[in-house]
């Protein structure tokens, strides 16, 4: 084997899934195939091998693929169907999902977008980067209620690809992250189709022949590339989800080989009206910039404001692990004043590094690096690849209050979690019954038919419950509205 071969190295088996509880999200040793209410995209590829290099510190991670897997999960969830177990259908059918997710959808993507950035629009991939800094710096990106990597590179990729009202492909990757913005604060999702067509040789082949593309119904435009097959299926697929009332105003994306948006979900009415007002909002940052002649308040398109939110949690800084990849002072040098809570005075005043140059220059000139930039693990303990306590931290109040709050927070690298109650769940009293998942206090002054006394969210009990269970991670937290 390569280990009897090589002694320096050695090989770490990390099963980070096994044994996590079905019902809170914590390490309780339920089942490894339920994930409670939440169909989180974190959990999957936790099942991995990592193998370590100890004389050069290079870590290789290492997935297995068993084609005969999603068989057998397909057919495990019917049989406990006809068995008459819907919960465990549900899980070992969410445990499909996610290996269908992983093993099929994701490299299928993976090769388009690098298809289309390699072979015909290469400000694809600086689009993608703007418009995933923007979501991020916006707390709009990954975990939690955010948007998915991969939906967000099918925005990207949509504004390169789309022909519709007589506009050509942006020149630039700027022009394509303001054509991002325009279409977010714009496209009316409930109403218009809104799909991303992958077939871009066949449409540059169909503009030298002179064939004009193609409009049907509902506001999509095809390209001659793309079947009417195709097209007829996202068609029907978008009308029966209206039909079904399915819609309701969400960001729906489409494929031709996802006609029905299933694969990275649809966003929530609450997420894309907040994506809505903020593009709109960094739209006209933008525009009178270019009125004005001045980029004084450019930096504002990438800050995001906090008093819109119920409450903050503020994390300390030395355990936030991916705190290097936060922007550089180099995009903060105009006059735009940044709150200081909101600031890290050290990664401002920071020289910005290539990533590439990093691990050179740790070994040969660390006295020249920052503070940040010298250790990318803040725990200096060996064996920690992939370790992220934040979004570890984040994952585990989404599972065990995820009916009762949303939250939101910058996956690279912010050091600040915000959240939304729930007004259905916190603001409203209820009967009082054995088995209510909630912390909850006595409301006598609330009136009632019933005979059961009647009880009300206790907000102050969560943030207690929460600052204990982000012990050591969380500094502070602050309720703006209760």
């Amino acid at each position: 084997s390569y280990t009897a071969l090589h002694p320096e190295s050695r090989v770490e088996l990390v099963n980070r899934f096994h044994g996590r509880g079905a019902a809170d999200g914590l390490l309780t040793g339920g089942s490894s195939l339920t994930l409670g209410a939440h169909e989180n995209m974190d959990y999957e590829g936790d099942n991995c091998i990592d193998i370590k290099h100890v004389a050069s510190g290079l870590t290789f991670r290492l997935s297995m693929l068993c084609n005969r897997e999603g068989e057998l999960l397909a057919k495990k969830a019917a049989d406990m169907k006809l068995a008459g177990l819907p919960a465990h259908a549900e899980a070992i059918e969410m445990a499909h999902r996610r290996w269908t997710r992983n093993h099929v959808w994701r490299p299928r993507h993976h090769r388009q977008i690098l298809d289309l950035c390699q072979r015909h629009h290469p400000a694809v991939s600086m689009t993608i980067r703007l418009l995933k800094r923007w979501l991020s710096r916006h707390m709009l990106l990954g975990q939690a209620v955010g948007v998915p990597e991969e939906l967000a590179e099918l925005l990207a990729s949509h504004v390169f690809t789309d022909v519709s009202g007589g506009l050509s492909e942006p020149a630039t990757g700027y022009a394509g992250f303001v054509r991002c913005l325009r279409l977010l604060a714009e496209w009316k999702w409930s109403e218009d189709v809104f799909a991303v067509d992958f077939s871009a040789d066949s449409r540059e082949a169909s503009d030298e022949d002179g064939v004009v593309a193609n409009t049907l119904a509902q506001g999509i435009w095809i390209s001659s590339g793309m079947p009417v097959s195709a097209a007829e299926m996202l068609q029907k697929a978008f009308a029966d989800a209206k039909e079904h009332s399915k819609l309701k105003d969400s960001l729906r994306v489409a494929t031709e080989h996802d006609p029905e948006a299933t694969w990275w979900g649809t966003l929530s009415p609450v997420l894309t009206r907040r994506l809505r007002t903020l593009a709109k909002a960094s739209l006209e940052c933008i525009v009178s910039c270019l009125d004005t002649g001045s980029d004084l308040q450019l930096p504002q398109v990438f800050t995001t404001p906090l008093n819109d939110y119920d409450f903050i949690i503020k994390l300390h800084r030395d355990v936030v692990c991916r705190k290097y990849e936060q922007l550089p002072k180099s995009a903060f040098t105009t006059d735009c004043v940044v709150e200081a809570e909101d600031s890290d005075d050290d990664m401002l005043e920071q020289p910005e590094i290539f990533k590439n140059l990093l691990p050179t220059m740790r070994q040969s000139m660390p006295g020249k690096l920052p503070q940040s930039k010298r250790h990318a693990n803040p725990f200096h303990h060996p064996g920690m690849v992939g370790f992220d306590p934040v979004a570890l931290y984040v994952r585990d109040l989404v599972n065990v209050y995820g009916d009762s709050m949303l939250l939101f927070n910058d996956v690279y690298g912010g050091h600040i979690i915000a959240g939304l109650w729930n007004p259905a769940v916190t603001s409203k009293p209820v009967p009082f019954t054995a088995n209510i998942l909630a912390n909850v206090l006595p409301a006598p002054e609330a009136k009632t038919a019933s005979s059961r006394p009647m009880v009300k969210y206790n907000i102050e009990a969560v943030v207690e419950e929460m600052t204990r269970l982000g012990e050591g991670i969380v500094d502070s937290i602050s309720v703006q509205r209760s």
